[in-house]
């Protein structure tokens, strides 16, 4: 599945990734829907990586797909459609075997479950990866931070001990506090992204398993 880290961390420049998939099945002749793909997300708020994140989680099932029909194809012939009923879903079953005469309503709901296994441990990784650089530049802030405190107390000890020195190490004073105080503006950007971030691919992930469990319900409801 493709990476996740430059979710986190944008590198100078990214590459340009091509994801390798089973030849494409002849088109599910099923009507399209004109509403774009994320139109309707659900819970986006104001993040604007959730749908950059799902995309990444679409692009990653695509990468895993199994050879031969399966739940994969099903799925993006439900979703194609762009709508969600019993006509619809036995219709992509009908269809789904005339390509592959093995496949079964628990087969998909089974395949499913794979997906979403995939899904989950991608979401456990790299959500692991942003938490810890989170704490990294927390670390960073509050380290740089302590050091500056610890020298403005140092600079306002030699002006006591030195009053020869008075002026020049006022200069350095003032210097120094105003480096702490604009200490926060400099790491408060970046930990902003990293919690926006974090926050689209809990709901991509969120997102993405409803999507998952909803066609498996939907098999196992509708398909006997």
């Amino acid at each position: 599945m493709k990476s996740l880290k430059n979710l986190f961390i944008k590198e100078d420049a990214e590459e340009e990734g091509s994801v390798e998939g089973k030849e494409q099945e002849a088109p599910i002749a099923f009507p399209i829907s004109d509403s774009k793909t994320h139109a309707n997300i659900t819970g986006a708020g104001s993040n604007q990586y959730l749908v950059e994140i799902i995309d990444v989680y679409e692009k990653g099932l695509e990468s895993i797909n199994m050879p031969g029909y399966d739940f994969y194809d099903f799925y993006l012939a439900i979703k194609a459609s762009g709508a969600e009923n019993e006509a619809v879903y036995k219709m992509a079953y009908q269809m789904g075997k005339t390509m592959d005469k093995t496949i079964t309503p628990q087969k998909l709901a089974n395949d499913a479950e794979y997906y979403v296994s995939k899904l989950n441990e991608v979401y456990q990784t790299y959500s692991q990866k942003g938490e810890q650089k989170l704490h990294s530049l927390e670390s960073e802030l509050k380290s740089e931070k302590n050091s500056l405190s610890v020298e403005a107390n140092g600079i306002e000890s030699d002006i006591n001990k030195m009053r020869q020195q008075i002026t020049l190490l006022e200069q350095k004073l003032t210097e120094v506090r105003g480096n702490l105080a604009r200490v926060d503006g400099k790491y408060d950007p970046q930990k902003e992204v990293i919690k926006l971030k974090l926050q689209a691919n809990d709901h991509a992930m969120k997102i993405s398993v409803q999507r998952l469990q909803s066609i498996k319900e939907g098999i196992l409801k509708y398909i006997k």
